[in-house]
């Protein structure tokens, strides 16, 4: 399972998964007034399995960038003895984006599986005047207009938070996956309180779908933090894949 597979499931982590305490502003009604709600910086680990079977950890770190209102989300795997068969330590996933009062967007996306061979590796820019988003993935050259929304596997996972956060609902979001652009909606489904190593919390479950594909994605977000996923499961015909469990959280103001 390489580390790309590990990450499907995040795409609602709306992002994260994404990923750790943020403000909890934009619970209630939006102050037009006041700045919009956005992600504080923060390292959320999690442990992740397959099938049953332990795959180690991943770990989501929110940092700022140099540009005002640029953030910098990266993904980096502990894998576990037997995943380290396929997934390397090393490999890393990064988005660089932006967030204001229009939301998310992404400026530069890249993953490096760590291995000596390109053939997995990806990166792509985002060209907002142009309305382009360019590059390489998994060695086949990628050129699509963008749409209103678009966002990258990462940056997709703050997407839905911060729109959480403000008081909005996701919705449908254009998410670039390889070469092409798929719709990935997501859909309140419930409630729950659930037990985890951050104590019990509250939750809000969120489904994501796409039309075509027999994958449904579960995420329990808990307001408390900011809309952060502290489960996260993602189902395949029907039958529970990959599932994602909240192991620490640290706020890095």
């Amino acid at each position: 399972m390489r580390l790309k597979q590990l990450l499907r499931m995040t795409r609602l982590l709306p992002g994260f998964f994404a990923s750790a305490v943020l403000t909890l502003a934009g619970l209630s009604a939006v102050d037009a007034s006041a700045d919009p709600a956005k992600p504080e910086p923060f390292v959320a680990t999690y442990a992740a399995s397959y099938r049953g079977i332990g795959a180690g950890k991943l770990t989501f770190t929110l940092k700022p960038a140099a540009g005002a209102g640029q953030f910098v989300y990266e993904t980096t795997a502990d894998p576990s003895f037997l995943a380290r068969l396929v997934v390397s330590g090393a490999a890393i996933e990064r988005s660089t984006l932006h967030i204001d009062e229009q939301g998310v967007r992404p400026l530069h996306w890249m993953l490096d599986d760590g291995k000596s061979s390109d053939a997995d590796d990806g990166v792509l820019t985002f060209d907002w005047q142009d309305n382009v988003v360019s590059g390489v993935v998994e060695r086949e050259a990628i050129e699509l207009p963008t749409q209103p929304g678009l966002q990258d596997r990462l940056s997709i996972q703050l997407s839905v938070m911060t729109s959480l956060m403000r008081g909005t609902e996701p919705g449908t979001i254009p998410l670039i996956d390889d070469n092409r652009i798929k719709h990935y909606t997501y859909t309140k489904t419930g409630e729950a309180v659930i037990d985890t190593a951050l104590g019990s919390v509250e939750t809000v479950i969120y489904e994501s779908t796409r039309k075509g594909s027999s994958r449904v994605a579960r995420f329990w977000m808990a307001p408390k933090f900011g809309y952060l996923p502290l489960r996260a499961e993602q189902k395949r015909k029907g039958k529970v894949e990959t599932v994602m469990v909240i192991e620490a959280l640290e706020q890095t103001p």
